[in-house]
């Protein structure tokens, strides 16, 4: 049931990116560029995101949600030593850190 919740919030995280990709630009802080910046923020926060938690959702694979969580895993724990060597927003940063990581968590508990 966890990771289901997982996957809804990556899915989530996915339809904003590809509806709303301004939006889903400033949560994370960046300013695309153009047409070809706003498709950037489509792919990667919309496509990839969406891909991950929908196929999670349909397939109900322990591999699909081991996948999907590490990929979390990975943003969140990269946070940290971004916090140090980008000089990060550091209360922002850790705000990412914690979704991150809570979406990787729940993710996780799929693949057991």
């Amino acid at each position: 049931m966890l990771s289901i919740i997982g996957a809804v919030l990556c899915t989530a995280m996915g339809l904003l990116g590809v509806l709303a990709p301004n939006r889903a630009a400033k949560l994370v802080s960046i300013e695309p560029l153009g047409g070809l910046g706003v498709s950037e923020i489509r792919a990667t926060y919309g496509g990839l995101f969406l891909a991950m938690g929908v196929t999670c959702l349909i397939i109900q694979s322990p591999d699909a949600y081991l996948i999907a969580g590490a990929s979390w895993l990975g943003a969140g724990l990269l946070r940290f030593p971004s916090l140090v060597l980008d000089k990060g927003s550091f209360p922002k940063a850790l705000g990412g850190a914690a979704l991150e990581l809570t979406i990787a968590i729940l993710l996780l508990s799929g693949a057991a």
